[in-house]
């Protein structure tokens, strides 16, 4: 990893190549450790400037622009000029606001002016969001981008019907689209147990029923606008990633949506709040207390969704009983329903869904992040036509 320091815009130096104690660019928890200890300074991770390789977002040679809040002790800073740094602060239009000089401390500004003062650590930055955590204050001050959910917005309609079920809101900034959420105690559950499988599913379920009709102010995700998605995916960049014979197979996938869609709306479900993101990586649990945190990937669409995320990542002996305490709890709020018939058509359906969010994300974030995401649309087009194949 590298770093390129400035003090404001006016470039200080290059730091020396260091290893990060993990391979994920966006998590930089430790890298602004290190650099406050080496630079002697607090720093903050602006924006990804430059990544040699694509590979999930994680890996290879990294290039960071760092902010320091001050110069940097003497001697640890190669401060040869840099001919390119004009290019680097220039403003972009598609740059995150916290990717800016000064956009980390305006959001922690907000958020001390809420909680008092208290030290930031940086956790993570990237095109989708930066997350800075407050220790003193128990708070986790978070931003996200305008095409991304507001986690503090909602998570205060989840709160109207289950207080418990997600981090308690400290402040939200909707203009600016910044959440400051309490801290949610205990661990994430990667390997959840029989019981959390079960509270989660049935509590989050009686949420989507009773939030569904509400006015949200989230993205726009459902299975009824896939055919059209899917037509402007196959005339876009998408198309020049798959073969001649993939995207044969997606054009007879696109005849078939209309027949998939149906499928899924005879389930009888509403569209709903689905949280996007419902992997058990994003459930937390003391042991007692059980909540869903990361709400930024929320949008209006079918609940399904959520069950088929949730069902690729947990281990085979609790899938089945997500599968069945998910449709028991619908059929308990919504009698006559018949969840299970959404399943078959959604293994499908859940990888346009994926395509579509990830071309989101290229269209609107700026080329030196694009590597984040550029073959993720392809790749999940490629996935919907191997379900499709498979069912």
């Amino acid at each position: 990893m590298e770093a390129l320091v400035s003090v404001g815009d006016r470039y200080a130096g290059q730091l020396p190549a260091f290893e990060a104690d993990r391979p994920w660019w966006s998590e930089v928890e430790a890298t602004t450790r290190y650099l406050d200890d080496v630079l002697g300074v607090p720093t903050f991770v602006l924006r990804l400037v430059h990544a040699d390789n694509a590979e999930l977002g994680r890996g290879g040679r990294v290039v960071f622009h760092v902010q320091a809040a001050a110069d940097p002790r003497p001697g640890v800073l190669d401060p040869t000029p840099r001919p390119d740094w004009p290019d680097i602060v220039k403003p972009h239009r598609l740059r995150s606001p916290w990717a800016e000089i000064d956009g980390p401390q305006r959001l922690v500004d907000w958020a001390t002016g809420i909680v008092g003062p208290a030290r930031p650590t940086q956790y993570k930055t990237w095109n989708l969001s930066c997350l800075i955590h407050l220790p003193a204050a128990g708070a986790w001050a978070k931003a996200t981008s305008w095409f991304c959910s507001v986690d503090a917005d909602v998570i205060n309609h989840v709160h109207q019907y289950d207080a418990a079920l997600a981090p308690g809101v400290l402040g939200v900034d909707l203009e600016n689209r910044w959440s400051l959420l309490a801290h949610a105690p205990g661990t994430d559950c990667w390997e959840p147990d029989p019981a959390t499988v079960q509270d989660i599913l049935s509590r989050w379920v009686a949420v989507q029923a009773a939030v569904a009709g509400e006015e949200l102010r989230v993205p726009r995700m459902l299975p009824e606008d896939l055919p059209a998605e899917l037509d402007a995916l196959l005339a876009s960049e998408v198309a020049e990633r798959l073969t001649t014979a993939e995207l044969a197979q997606a054009r007879v996938l696109r005849d078939a949506l209309p027949g998939l869609v149906r499928e899924l709306e005879s389930a009888g479900l509403p569209n709903t709040l689905v949280h996007g993101d419902f992997h058990p990586g994003n459930w937390r649990s003391d042991g007692t207390n059980r909540v869903i945190v990361d709400w930024a990937d929320s949008c209006l669409g079918h609940p399904a969704a959520d069950l088929q995320r949730l069902r690729n990542w947990l281990p085979e002996e609790t899938r089945e009983l997500a599968v069945q305490t998910w449709a028991a709890a619908w059929q308990k709020r919504l009698p006559g329903c018949d969840p299970l018939r959404a399943l078959e058509p959604m293994t499908v359906l859940i990888h346009l869904l994926g395509a579509v969010t990830y071309q989101r994300f290229l269209d609107n974030i700026e080329p030196s992040e694009r590597i984040y995401h550029e073959d993720d649309p392809a790749a999940e087009v490629r996935s919907a036509i191997r379900s499709y194949e498979l069912r």
